[in-house]
């Protein structure tokens, strides 16, 4: 009976035991912590989601599988009752998600730190922030935790955590568990690189990055990683390679990858025999849309829960898997081992190779070994460096790039270093421990048996043991190879003089009936007494202005054969009114030597302005040859103009089947109706027609600014004067970028090393000279007096039509035009305001669709990149000052070295247009001249917003509002310039003239040297030349391209091939077809969504089609062609890729030494 009652109780025990959650450590040591980082309001961007509503769910589904969790909640997120009133009621582990927002910044007493995004690193991580605003920020976060929740937490997270604040927090806190993101090289524009691969440490005092290698370094806390990666195909430098990770939004969004891939990684990190232990963190971040994944999010817990039945896994929290490994290894990091397959498949370099990874990780070291198509390599190999400091460890740093930074690595990734043991196949491959060695065993492709050994300092390879550094060593030095060279055949450009005469004259019978005889007529009232030139300057701009719109509107409405009969009205009324007056123009007679001077500066700044774009696109016996930004922003210009000629709006060439948006486009479409009129090519047009012409309108559209504003003041002869001064400035002045480059560097370079682009530049942005004469017209228009409706109409049409040409241009005038409206009372220019600004809404809403703010508030973004970047001025001792006093509090130290450092950035920009400062002295003349005040307005515009500003997705391109500032000042200087020398005597006044001529030039003539060089900076091959004009004649459809292959440079000699040079939209260009997609920096400016493209192009190409053999990998072949329309497949024979046209639907069209292409049969 006893017995009985014995088993009786025995029995209810067991079942009361069962009633409770397993105990964090069940039958296995695999763990996986399922954590959700849980954002506020901050920043927030789903309009169709509110923070809330992830989080309810994941609630819902962990409650239904009984699976605990850990969630990171960030400091806006705590003031959000819903999200903490459901918290409050769970089981599960809360703590912080340190990602600094302007909520808590604030609450904190800590200035934010706006940057070019909100996930930035100098705005997001705590390393953004001086150490005593890293104590502020955590303190307030911590004790706003404390008033929700009632407890500290013990676990916190950020995409980054720097040793630092992990120690303040451990120390005050009694923080055990931190979470940081898994090796990240670019995805966010920041690089967390070189820790354990994907597994958790402890982290050295001073380097959160490296493992503890001593008792008195160790921080007694256990990292963990986000977004676990895969360890074949998750190492790699964009991207591609980091979205292949444990995150749903990772392997859906970029992969198409499902629940079966999520699966096998799992299996990969807890099935690993030979380790004492591994861990995993699965979650979702509540800024995800919820209706999109959170299907896959449920996949994922009820995969966990599965496996977690089978003893394979167990659920722990961060809390307990920390009290866990810290109990388990008390002391140091235990050394950890991945031996990974590729869980994609088979790698076919041959039919029973697989690619393979093994991942050693140990408190000195980590080394990654793969097996891929170089066979088997070495690709990552770093030594932990005991007590190195990690970066922004004293100070707070803008940018956290860990992997560049990196020293002792051998690294393929960041540095293209491999260390290749055995070329092809091996065969008996084979891991084990050998006491605290690991050895890899294998044969290789000729029956060689081969080991590799990881020892706890060493590695050996067939018993040769070398230490880390000296593997490195060894590695990097036989990575050396011999670049390729390919010959270039010399000899003159191809051309004929009837072909160069036949252009000219058609180009000058286009602007004179397509462009001059149309604005003349517009504007021919507004010119009595007006000079002949001057009259060609303003019927030039308003005509091609007017041509721009008309050819715009009549291209809308897929009318454009309308544009012939609009030019042949034209041609009619002109003829009609104005012929028998032909005969009484009077062309100004050279009077003296001034007027000689002139018209002799105009034609050489004209020429010198000419040099960096006349040679571009031109055939030399080597190919095609571009120079300098001509071969990404030139390339860029006439890709959009073939799409123009076909459409407006155009089909964006870079990123085919969309429209294009987000970008002023109306220089290119002047270009195209160009070419639409009289079939001159768009080369020539580009580089050669335009530029002249833009050149020589500048020059005289100055010429007259200057007589109209000064005229009266200065009298004839002295405002002659005043515009040789002003016209050298305007087309020869340089920055004081030579100082700097002749400190640093023996020569007088440096163009741009105080940021801006200089006179020299002007026709390698054809879009800002465009632009540029317009607002110089337009400043001529307000000028006039008389036939006030007339005038206030034309600038209507010239300031509202800028923002279709340049946007910068455009708000620097709209806005100069209602201050002054507005505090001189002028009614004409607030007219011309409300006008132009319907016309600027009106294109800018048919033509840009941002989806995020265009600019961003930041400030001294480019005064400090300036000072602080080696490749511009980089004053290392004013960066420290900068710093130094911002962390320990010395004002007059911060205030001095900022105040220094924007003197810098303006002066060295200006160089000797810094005369134009002095007259500031006449402030009240100005103030009561409207058109000065108007020049004082817009130039001070165009400083003040590049150093407060920056552009979203490229943020240097807010300094071209500098370079409007840069011809107001030119212009000024040359005025003040004769105002300090007229009453000088004649040797000073000679030397200080001669002084003027030398010192202004001296970069910008360095700059057009480097334009006159045979070789150019980037060419097409005339192989390949041969096949995009074979490709451009061929019926029109999307052309899919082999993804742009940095690493190319590193094994063809310079000058390279554009395929080499980088990411540019030339096969767009030159075969007059849009692309799937190329150059990413563009699409970046665009604000287009490409990384997905590039993800999967890469996948295509090195995934897919090496797989064609199995069903799976060729119906996902023809997917992806037939879904993104591929018309032609263009492929590079140096990469060497060779696609079987007998498998997939495809017909080899074309091929020659260089390029093979191919047509889909879809």
């Amino acid at each position: 009976m006893n017995l009985l009652k014995f088993r009786i109780i025995l029995f209810f025990s067991f079942l009361f035991f069962l009633s409770f959650p397993l105990p964090v450590l069940a039958q296995t040591n695999s763990f996986v912590s399922i954590v959700n980082p849980v954002r506020g309001e901050d920043f927030w961007d789903l309009k169709d989601q509110k923070p809330q509503t992830a989080v309810l769910g994941q609630m819902d589904i962990l409650k239904r599988f009984n699976a605990s969790a850990t969630w990171l909640i960030r400091f806006d997120a705590l003031s959000n009752k819903t999200i903490t009133s459901a918290l409050k009621g769970s089981q599960s582990e809360k703590g912080l998600f340190l990602e600094i927002t302007p909520t808590w910044a604030k609450a904190a007493g800590v200035k934010y730190h706006s940057g070019e995004n909100w996930h930035a690193a100098g705005s997001a991580f705590l390393t953004g922030y001086e150490r005593e605003e890293r104590e502020k920020l955590i303190d307030s976060v911590f004790s706003r935790f404390k008033e929700v929740f009632g407890f500290y937490p013990t676990s916190v997270g950020a995409w980054w955590i720097d040793s630092y604040s992990l120690d303040y927090m451990q120390k005050k806190y009694a923080v055990s568990a931190a979470l940081i993101v898994a090796d990240q090289y670019s995805t966010d524009n920041y690089q967390i690189w070189g820790q354990y691969f994907s597994t958790p440490y402890y982290p050295s005092k001073k380097n959160a990055l490296h493992p503890a290698q001593t008792l008195e370094n160790k921080l007694p806390m256990v990292i963990t990683q986000w977004a676990t990666r895969d360890p074949v195909n998750g190492y790699g430098n964009g991207v591609i390679e980091s979205t292949y990770s444990l995150q749903a939004n990772d392997y859906i969004d970029y992969h198409n990858l499902d629940i079966k891939y999520f699966s096998k990684l799992i299996d990969i990190y807890t099935k690993q025999p030979l380790n004492q232990l591994s861990q995993l963190v699965v979650g979702l971040e509540n800024s995800y849309s919820w209706q999109k994944y959170s299907k896959e999010y449920e996949n994922q817990v009820e995969t966990l829960v599965s496996k977690r039945k089978s003893s394979q896994i167990s659920l722990a929290t961060m809390r307990d898997f920390a009290s866990w490994y810290k109990s388990k290894f008390p002391d140091l990091s235990p050394q950890h081992l991945i031996v990974a397959d590729d869980p994609l498949g088979t790698y076919e370099q041959s039919s029973s190779t697989n690619k393979k990874v093994v991942w050693f990780m140990n408190p000195y070291y980590r080394a990654g070994w793969f097996l891929n198509q170089d066979g088997s390599v070495f690709r990552d190999i770093r030594q932990y460096i005991d007590g190195s400091e990690e970066l922004c460890f004293k100070a707070r740093c803008d940018s956290v790039n860990f992997a560049t930074s990196a020293t002792r690595v051998l690294d393929e990734v960041s540095f293209g270093h491999k260390w290749v043991i055995d070329d092809g196949r091996i065969t008996d491959f084979n891991v084990v421990k050998q006491g605290e060695n690991y050895e890899i065993t294998y044969k290789n492709e000729a029956g060689h048996s081969r080991t590799i050994e990881f020892l706890p300092r060493d590695i050996g390879i067939d018993g040769k043991i070398s230490s880390i550094d000296g593997a490195i060593l060894d590695a990097t030095k036989k990575e050396v190879q011999k670049k390729i060279n390919s010959p270039m055949e010399e000899g003159t450009f191809a051309w004929s003089l009837n072909n160069v005469l036949f252009k000219t004259i058609a180009f000058i019978l286009f602007l004179t009936i397509g462009c001059i005889i149309p604005g003349f007529l517009l504007i021919n009232r507004l010119l009595k007494n007006k000079s002949v030139y001057q009259t060609f300057f303003l019927s030039t701009i308003v005509g091609l202005v007017e041509l721009t719109l008309i050819f715009y509107i009549l291209g809308l409405f897929k009318i454009r054969f309308l544009i012939y009969p609009y030019i042949l009205i034209n041609l009619i009324l002109f003829l009609g009114l104005y012929l028998p007056k032909l005969k009484k123009i009077n062309i100004p007679k050279i009077k003296n030597r001034v007027d000689l001077a002139i018209i002799t500066l105009i034609i050489m700044g004209t020429a010198f302005q000419v040099i960096p774009a006349f040679k571009n696109g031109l055939v030399y016996p080597f190919g095609l040859g571009f120079w300098g930004p001509n071969t990404h922003d030139g390339v860029w210009h006439i890709s959009l103009i073939n799409q123009l000629i076909k459409a407006v709006p155009p089909e964006n060439p870079i990123f085919s089947g969309n429209i294009l948006k987000n970008y002023h486009f109306f220089y290119d479409l002047l270009v195209a109706a160009t070419n639409y009129l009289v079939k001159i090519p768009v080369l020539d047009l580009v580089f050669r027609f335009y530029p002249i012409l833009f050149s020589l309108s500048l020059g005289i559209g100055t010429y007259y600014l200057v007589r109209d504003l000064f005229e009266e003041s200065l009298g004839i002869l002295k405002t002659k004067i005043a515009s040789l001064f002003s016209l050298y400035l305007v087309y020869f002045a340089g920055s004081f970028g030579w100082i700097v480059s002749f400190i640093k560097e023996r020569n007088f370079a440096g163009e741009s090393a105080f940021w801006a682009n200089q006179s020299i530049s002007f026709n390698l942005n054809p879009p800002f000279a465009i632009s540029l004469l317009i607002i110089i017209a337009l400043i001529q228009v307000l000028i006039f007096s008389g036939r006030k409706k007339r005038k206030l109409s034309l600038a209507i049409l010239l300031a509202g039509g800028l923002i279709g040409f340049k946007a910068y241009g455009a708000v620097l005038v709209l806005v100069s035009l209602v201050l002054i409206g507005l505090f001189k009372k002028r009614a004409d220019y607030l007219i011309v305001f409300i006008g132009a600004l319907i016309i600027t809404v009106v294109i800018f809403f048919a033509n840009f669709q941002p989806t995020s703010a265009l600019m961003i508030f930041a400030p001294f973004w480019f005064i400090h990149s300036m000072i602080d970047s080696p490749d511009r001025v980089g004053w290392m001792r004013l960066t420290l000052a900068r710093t130094v006093g911002l962390e320990k509090g010395i004002w007059w130290k911060f205030i001095t070295a900022e105040f220094i450092s924007l003197i810098l950035f303006i002066a060295g920009n200006l160089g000797l247009r810094m005369l134009s400062l002095l007259s500031l002295i006449k402030i009240k003349r100005i103030v009561k001249d409207s058109n000065l005040l108007f020049l004082l307005v817009f130039s001070t515009l165009s400083f003040l917003i590049p150093i407060l500003f920056i552009q979203s997705g490229n943020p240097w391109n807010t300094i071209q509002f500098f370079y409007y500032g840069l011809y107001v000042t030119a212009v000024i200087s040359g005025v003040v310039l004769l105002s300090l020398i007229v009453n000088l005597p004649k040797f000073l006044l000679s030397f200080i003239i001669g002084l003027f001529l030398i010192i202004s030039p001296i970069n910008s003539l360095v700059t057009a040297s480097y334009y006159t060089n045979y070789l150019p900076h980037a060419r097409v091959d005339k192989k390949e030349l041969e096949a995009l004009e074979f490709l451009s004649k061929q019926q029109d459809g999307v052309v899919l391209t082999y993804p742009y292959d940095d690493k190319l440079k590193k094994r063809i000699e310079e000058p390279w091939p554009l395929f080499v040079y980088d990411s540019t939209s030339y096969v767009s260009a030159l075969s007059n077809k849009a692309v799937y997609l190329v150059d990413e920096s563009q699409n970046q400016i665009l604000l287009t969504d490409y990384k997905k493209r590039i993800v999967a192009s890469k996948d295509f190409f090195s995934d897919v089609i090496p797989h064609l053999s199995t069903d799976e990998s060729l119906q996902t072949a023809k997917n992806f062609l037939r879904h993104n329309h591929i018309k032609y497949i263009y492929i590079i024979n140096e990469f060497s890729m060779a696609i079987d046209e007998d498998k997939l639907p495809l017909d080899k069209i074309y091929q020659n030494q260089e390029v093979t292409i191919y047509q889909t049969k879809l």
